[in-house]
């Protein structure tokens, strides 16, 4: 028999006598007299079976094989049996004090006080037995007799349960609880049921519930919102940069700022555009033959800056673009405004891994009259005509194993679409980015920088304001010095470096580098900005026209002429006057001839046309190889005068 059958056993036997006990206390004195045995006489019956079987069963305990033996029974606790020889041959504790004790009455002061007495004379007894029992383990686990080391814990097991009876009796009785309460109270301690608090305690119901809990669960609570309200604010803003790096086409609701400049070697609008520039003169690999002329449609525009923005174009009818484009290629608008078409280009900003759309940033100059247009009139689902691609001022990835991006400004665009370009073919060589600003509101791409160089491990930013006062900028103030370029450019020396800015800002760079020891052919530059005269105001000899201007046109160097010359259209037959601080094209717009044109910068080469007399000087040629000029070509946006001239046109 288990130490939990012999505890329930002896458990119950306990309560069986209690519960015979109250009866035979509570019985009316009219049972007595009929004769039938009242109820506190069976509860004394059953509570001396008890301590005969408890006696028993500490002199004969049980065997071995840990069945006890059942102790002799009195023929007048025959009738509290109730199932007890079931029991007894199933090995379970009997059950028959449970009920017995459920239909005792409620007891007297008299009756409670005899009980207390001999539940007390109960407690006082086993509490020997437990110390017999203990000794008798002792000496059994010293002398190494385990048979004998368990009987005696068998002991020790069912003396403690004895005295615990005895000990629920006397609180019961010590609390005033009437006999069911009692039963029910043993019932539930037998079977694990009592609750954290005591047995005893009567359930009135309350909640229980402290003010502490209130305010704490008030506090969590508030806190939980807080928490929730942060990551919705920051996921907000993370959907917004995600937004702003695909540039997905969205509603103009819903549009995310993103920035626009003019295209690189385009010209501005307060004036043709014209720089010195060194370039890698081969073909650009991937581009169009020749460029491409039609109508795309505008699908988003993004706010970059204040004067600065970006405009996406799509095909017409949708799908991929209907042209292929390289890193630092710029498109020529041609729209009508005021019954006159005004052609500017700008570079393309977007990838040239980007076939779905093509987007140019455009700066808004003051007094430009297409960029004032785009930025005031332009809108979503307008199209435009443009045409394109052009341009030499290229970066694949394929002309060096490591690039410096140097630029100032707008000059930042084609700077930026050959990063993105980089980004998107993982190409794995070291890209180092040095810009300049005049401030941080003017930094174009900032954000967009910030997320590419956390996602990019091979590139480097350098940045630095010309003015930061009031800002949180924590960069560097001032202009782009040799000191910076040496730091924020590890072995300067042996890379390609690539320019784009102001022709100021470009000059004064590339005479730096050169200072520091980089060759001249690791340089490429890409200079734009109001128009310098290249041809010497009325009054000047060739001469001087000749040092201000730079390197003389195909045809030899300007001949000594008047103040204003004139100049012929073979074709059309046309003559007009040809002031020396006017190009080819512009009086030839003048007087309607037709000159085909993109750039005006003297670097997409479509101007191309025949000087059939007469000698020019051209800043910039780019766009001319040498066959060109040894064929008599000039470049009709470049080319200006002090003497007579006559072209094919």
């Amino acid at each position: 028999m288990s130490g939990r059958s012999l505890r329930r056993r002896f458990g119950l036997l306990a309560l069986g006598i209690l519960a015979s006990q109250l009866a035979a206390m509570a019985a009316p004195a009219s049972d007595v007299g009929r004769g039938v045995t009242p109820a506190s006489e069976r509860f004394a019956q059953r509570w001396k079976v008890a301590e005969a079987e408890g006696d028993h069963a500490a002199h004969h305990p049980a065997g071995a094989g840990g069945e006890a033996k059942p102790a002799a029974r009195s023929p007048g606790a025959a009738s509290a049996g109730m199932m007890g020889g079931m029991d007894g041959m199933m090995g379970r504790p009997r059950k028959a004090f449970y009920p017995a004790l459920m239909e005792v009455p409620a007891l007297s002061a008299e009756q409670r006080s005899t009980l207390e007495s001999q539940a007390r004379a109960r407690i006082s007894t086993e509490a020997e037995r437990l110390a017999d029992a203990e000794m008798d383990l002792r000496h059994a686990i010293a002398g190494g007799d385990i048979v004998a080391a368990d009987q005696a814990s068998r002991r020790l097991r069912e003396s403690l349960n004895a005295v615990q009876s005895g000990v629920v009796a006397l609180r019961s009785l010590q609390e005033g609880n009437p006999p069911q309460q009692i039963a029910q109270a043993w019932f539930k301690s037998q079977m694990n049921l009592l609750p954290a608090r005591s047995t005893m305690d009567a359930d009135d119901g309350a909640t229980r519930i402290s003010w502490f809990h209130v305010s704490t669960m008030a506090l969590l609570a508030l806190f939980s919102v807080g928490m929730l309200a942060v990551y919705v604010a920051r996921m907000r803003r993370a959907n917004e940069l995600v937004d702003r790096l695909t540039r997905v086409a969205v509603a103009p609701a819903a549009i995310t700022p993103v920035v626009i400049t003019p295209a690189a070697g385009a010209p501005s609008d307060s004036g043709g555009t014209t720089a010195s520039r060194e370039r890698d003169r081969r073909p650009p690999r991937g581009a169009a033959s020749s460029p491409w002329k039609g109508k795309l449609r505008v699908c988003a525009i993004y706010r970059e800056t204040p004067d600065v923005k970006t405009f996406r174009l799509q095909a017409e009818e949708g799908g991929a673009i209907p042209f292929t484009f390289l890193p630092g290629q710029f498109l020529t608008y041609a729209i009508e405004i005021g019954g006159q078409t005004v052609r500017r280009s700008y570079t393309i900003a977007s990838s040239a891994a980007q076939s779905a759309y093509v987007e140019t940033t455009i700066k808004r100059q003051e007094g430009g009259l297409l960029s004032d247009y785009m930025h005031g009139q332009l809108k979503e689902g307008d199209l435009v005509e443009v045409t394109g691609p052009s341009g030499a001022f290229t970066f694949t990835g394929t002309e060096a194993d490591s690039v410096v991006l140097i630029g100032g400004g707008v000059g930042i665009t084609p700077l930026m679409a050959a990063i993105r370009y980089l980004s998107d073919i993982a190409w794995p060589g070291q890209i180092y980015l040095v810009y300049g600003a005049q401030t941080t509101e003017q930094f174009i791409f900032r954000d967009e920088l910030e997320y590419l160089q956390r996602r990019m491990n091979n590139l480097h930013v350098a940045a630095t304001m010309m003015r930061a006062a009031g800002t949180s900028w924590m960069g560097r103030e001032g202009q782009i010095t040799a000191e910076f370029l040496t730091q924020a450019v590890p072995d300067l020396l042996k890379r390609r470096i690539h320019l784009c800015g102001p022709p100021g800002m470009m000059d004064a760079l590339r005479k730096t580098l050169i200072g520091l020891g980089v060759p001249g052919e690791q340089i490429k530059a890409e200079a734009f900005g109001p128009a310098r005269g290249a041809v010497p105001p009325p009054g000047k000899t060739a001469g001087e026209a000749q040092m201000a201007g730079g390197e003389a046109g195909s045809r030899g160097a300007a001949a000594v002429g008047p103040a204003t010359a004139t100049i012929r259209f073979a074709k059309s037959g046309k003559v007009a006057a040809l002031p020396p601080d006017k190009s080819v094209l512009e009086v030839a717009e003048s007087v309607g001839v037709a000159i085909d044109y993109s750039c005006r910068a003297g670097v997409c080469g479509v101007c191309k046309t025949h000087l059939l007399q007469g000698n020019v000087t051209m800043e910039v040629q780019d766009a001319l190889t040498a066959e060109d000029k040894a064929n008599g070509l000039i470049l009709a946006c470049q080319a200006r005068s002090v003497g007579d001239l006559v072209v094919e046109a």
